[in-house]
Formats: C-alpha cells, structure tokens, sequence
C-alpha cells in the first residue's frame, strides 16, 4: 500500500509540473504574439498602409 502511494505522489506531481509548464508556455506566447505581428508591421508599413485603406472608387468620367 505504501509503493502506490508513492507512486501516485511521483505521479501527481508530474502532472503538476505538465500542467504548469503548459501555463507558463501559454502565458509567453499570448505576451508575445501581439509585440511580433506589431513588429512585423513596422517592418513593411507601406504594406500595412495598402492593407489598411479602402480601394478607390470606380472612375467618375461625366456623361453617363
């Protein structure tokens, strides 16, 4: 009785320590992800610019 309860001990902290390394790795990439794709931004701003507005109208040639 003892060895399983030993080896649930081991076993519980293992998925503790699984558990946390996935809130750790969670934690970095939702800080992380925002800063990369506002570098990538800077990076090509003429890019962004062309993303970002609207395309012109169609051409206004008078009488129609």
């Amino acid at each position: 009785m003892k060895k399983i309860d030993e080896i649930e001990t081991k076993t519980n902290k293992n998925v503790e320590k699984k558990e946390n390394a996935r809130r750790t790795f969670l934690k970095k990439a939702a800080y992380t992800a925002p800063i990369i794709l506002t570098l990538g931004q800077l990076l090509k701003p003429t890019e962004v610019y062309a993303l970002s507005t609207p395309p012109p109208g169609p051409p206004s040639w008078g009488g129609f």
